[in-house]
């Protein structure tokens, strides 16, 4: 009888909660239901759900010591996209938790775990890096449960989704309104002092980052996040300069044994923020010289050696800090950043010597291993290209400049010369075989440039001998820079490799070269013995000297240097092509230095010498050079506008437009290009014959331009009827990677186009809140619509903007799997697009010049 009332009851019980567990009756069977339920079932997974997506964020972070550490992790775009499975479970769980559990009975909830689902979407949201609807989420909890803790930590991360937002004043109010706040629990101080921190290093008040930090740390009970927050306050006060205690809290960072890359770094960062005014650089020296025979630490051999050279900076040593650099390149592992930044540090101090031979070779290394997104790197790859040409200009005037003084010898002093070259070539070959049989490795940085020095005795001959340059640029390529194209290059032991090729390498190929290098007439050939060869030789020279003078002047804005080239034509060559134009820049660039007496010497001279001269002309009227280049963009326009006649069939019209614009301005640099389409145009107007007699009138007056040589092709496959086409003009279309950009999407006529850009809306607002796009739409033609998205500051922005708008798969999810045709363009192609909208041959183009 016991048991059966005992059974009775838990049935009673069971149906009770079961079936009439209602959300809007306050008593303790309901509250004991929705809370058992919302804590244990949908709210467990979907922080189980949380905490795996949190994982999975930590691990695939990389942190970056080299720049200022964030105070809290929150992925980039990648990662978010990576972690957006558990956060819609997350969401999803939490809003059924919400839906069936929620005891909202006259303003108040009775289900205390309601507030920590409704904050677990909104860090959802947030992880999503979709602001928009984070941002309501956290204000509707500091309002709802205004009179709960939770408010604190709904407001917390609202002012952290208004600095994601960049709305700073929104994100200020916040914090004010929490400041005004009482009681707040001091559970939530650290987090609060960590956060206006954030604020402040966002702005970048770092004076201000550092007060707020300073207090977070005190209040900080968490070892791990403490440490983060030590290293990061030691950072801000490097940045401000306060080395001193920079150093101090690196030292205590260490002393908390975190992580050994945060702990390495820490004893890193004394090194790099080590300057003078410090003392004595004795202990720094001493931990990383320590650091450097701890066998752990090979791979970070790299960023010891940069961190030693940056200390010899600081005192001046500018000898061992050269040596420093050259070694954290040579140990480098697999960490192309640093090896790039050592590189790029050792251009720099080449380059200020002046010495810019190695400064170019640095350079180039550094760019090639410096990543993409490096701060100045456009500048440093100007800085690069035109130390390039430089250095190029300089052999090339050093070389024709040694030519010809050898082919002025008398034929005995020149065999003398060339047999003692040999003879130390020889002796050089055999010393390099020998140190690779020794050794394992096919040369050593003292090599490489000892071979240097021993060829360019008597006469420079290293620099003239194209095989002796070639070898000196490969040897110092496997010293200083370029990987090696093959599988195991990362690896730190060399030796197996070198030895296994070495014994690969027969006695032949030894012979061979031997042979090669004894051979005396291969040094002769290039030696201008005729009067033919010496006048190529000349041009070659006063060639280099001009383009020198300019890279001097306009690239390295050196104008003291660039005079020397210059009057070198000009007292050197009377005949030079490039007179003129010499005679003009030493003019400008006297102007330019102050030196009025030799400015007024070349100004007379053209005036007096080319009185009708453009540059002559320039110089009575400085206004010429601009209605010049006025008068050209304004038959560019009119030339562009005939084309078009042209590619419509227009014919007649093209031949009139032509003919206007010569008549308009008869003399101008397109007249050639417009006499070609008028000739096509009054062919094509006709018949075949007739094409053919007009463009053979045309190439017997310009047969020698560019626009002459295409017409005898036409004419040839006109004749012989063969079909293969021709470019009658230019391509169409120019690569602009550094214009300004924009993405368009070809949309079918018959779709709803406000719908399709409302999607691409919201992806911008989930996945690029920070930027503001303008979306537009227009009709194509009659069966699409054209929606632009603008603007993007140069290709790589746009290619970015491209990628991550195909990969999408939540807000693009239908356009994407439409198949619509998408692509980005230039503002200058996007006007030559929209006149004939040939979607197909813009594709082409884009295929062919953008890396997709």
């Amino acid at each position: 009888m016991k048991k059966t009332t005992s059974l009775i009851f838990l049935v009673i019980l069971a149906a009770s909660l079961f079936m009439g567990c209602s959300q809007k009756k306050n008593n303790f069977l309901n509250r004991f239901f929705h809370n058992t339920n919302s804590r244990w079932n949908g709210l467990f997974n979907a922080k189980e759900a949380y905490k795996s997506g949190m994982a999975k964020l930590e691990d695939s972070h990389k942190e970056n010591y080299r720049e200022l550490l964030p105070l809290y992790i929150y992925g980039t775009e990648e990662e978010a996209q990576a972690i957006q499975g558990d956060m819609e479970t997350v969401i999803k769980k939490c809003s059924r938790v919400i839906e069936y559990h929620s005891m909202d009975i006259k303003g108040k909830e009775y289900c205390k775990w309601i507030d920590e689902s409704w904050m677990l979407i909104g860090k959802a949201y947030f992880f999503e890096k979709n602001y928009l609807e984070a941002r309501p989420i956290f204000t509707f909890v500091a309002k709802k449960f205004k009179d709960s803790d939770t408010k604190f930590e709904a407001r917390l991360w609202l002012v952290r989704t208004f600095i994601e937002m960049e709305n700073f004043e929104k994100a200020d109010e916040v914090i004010r309104s929490i400041v005004n706040s009482k009681n707040m629990p001091e559970e939530y101080l650290p987090e609060f002092k960590a956060t206006r921190a954030h604020y402040h290093i966002k702005l970048e008040e770092y004076d201000k980052a550092i007060l707020e930090l300073e207090e977070a740390i005190l209040v900080q009970k968490k070892k791990k996040v403490l440490t983060r927050w030590m290293f990061i306050l030691g950072q801000l006060y490097a940045m401000q300069g306060e080395t001193i205690r920079a150093n101090n809290i690196y030292k205590e960072v260490v002393k908390k044994h975190p992580e050994y890359e945060m702990e390495f770094w820490a004893q890193m960062n004394r090194a790099l923020s080590y300057t003078a005014d410090d003392g004595s650089s004795f202990d720094i020296k001493k931990v990383l010289l320590k650091m450097l025979r701890d066998d752990k630490n090979i791979e970070y051999q790299d960023k010891l050696y940069y961190a030693l050279s940056e200390v010899y900076e600081a005192e001046g040593e500018e000898d061992k800090q050269v040596r420093s650099l050259v070694q954290s390149t040579v140990t480098s592992v697999d960490d192309d950043y640093q090896k790039g930044l050592s590189f790029l540090t050792l251009a720099e101090l080449y380059f200020a010597r002046p010495e810019y031979v190695p400064a170019q070779a640095y350079y180039d290394s550094a760019v090639t291993y410096l990543p993409k997104e490096y701060p100045n790197r456009a500048e440093i790859e100007n800085i690069q290209l035109s130390l390039k040409e430089l250095v190029d200009k300089m052999i090339i005037i050093r070389t024709e400049d040694s030519l010809q003084a050898l082919a002025k010898l008398p034929e005995h002093e020149l065999e003398a010369l060339i047999d003692e070259i040999i003879e130390q070539k020889i002796a050089d070959e055999e010393k390099r075989r020998e140190a690779e049989q020794g050794s394992g490795q096919s040369s050593t940085s003292e090599g490489a440039f000892a071979n240097e020095t021993s060829i360019g005795v008597k006469g420079q001959w290293y620099f003239y001998n194209s095989r002796s340059l070639e070898y000196g640029k490969s040897e110092f390529k496997k010293v200083w820079g370029g990987r090696i194209n093959e599988d195991n290059w990362r690896r730190s032991d060399k030796t197996t490799i070198a030895i296994d090729e070495f014994e690969s390498f027969n006695e032949g190929a030894i012979d061979s070269t031997l042979t090669e290098i004894s051979d005396r007439s291969s040094y002769l050939k290039d030696i201008p013995f005729t009067e033919q060869a010496m006048a190529a030789s000349n041009e070659k020279l006063e060639q280099a000297y001009y383009d020198l003078g300019i890279i001097y002047k306009e690239r390295m804005s050196d104008n003291r240097k660039a005079v020397g080239p210059w009057r070198n034509i000009i007292f050197r060559f009377d005949t030079s092509k490039n007179r003129m134009p010499t005679l003009y820049q030493l003019y400008r660039t006297y102007h330019n230095l102050g030196n009025t007496d030799s400015a007024n010497y070349f100004k007379n001279y053209i005036l007096y010498r080319y009185p009708e001269s453009d540059y002559a002309k320039i110089i009575k009227d400085p206004n010429y050079a601009k209605n010049k280049s006025d008068v050209k963009k304004v038959v560019e326009q009119l030339y562009q506008k005939a084309y078009q006649y042209y590619e419509m069939g227009y014919y007649g019209a093209a031949i009139n437009k032509v003919d206007e614009t010569l008549k308009d301005y008869p003399e101008n640099e397109l007249k050639v290009k417009l006499l070609y389409l008028k000739a096509l145009s009054e062919g094509k107007d006709k018949s075949k014959e007739a094409l053919i007699k007009s463009l053979e009138v045309f190439v017997a007056k310009y047969g020698a331009t560019a626009e002459g040589q295409d017409g005898k092709k036409r004419i040839e496959i006109l004749t012989t009827e063969k079909k293969e086409a021709v470019n009658i003009l230019p391509p169409k279309y120019t690569y602009e990677p550094r214009a300004r950009h924009l993405a368009v999407l070809i949309v079918p006529a018959e779709k709803d186009i406000e719908s399709i850009k409302g999607s691409i809306s919201n992806y911008h607002k989930a996945y690029h809140a920070t930027t503001s796009y303008d979306i537009s739409s227009v009709l194509l033609d009659k069966g699409h619509f054209m929606v632009s998205i603008k603007q993007f500051k140069d290709e790589d922005a746009a290619f970015d903007y491209y990628n991550g708008f195909k990969k999408n798969r939540s807000s693009l999810k239908e356009i994407n799997a439409s198949g619509y045709d998408f692509f980005i363009i230039s503002y200058t192609n996007y006007a030559l697009f929209f006149q004939d909208k040939r979607t197909n041959e813009y594709l082409e183009f884009m295929k062919k010049h953008y890396e997709l």
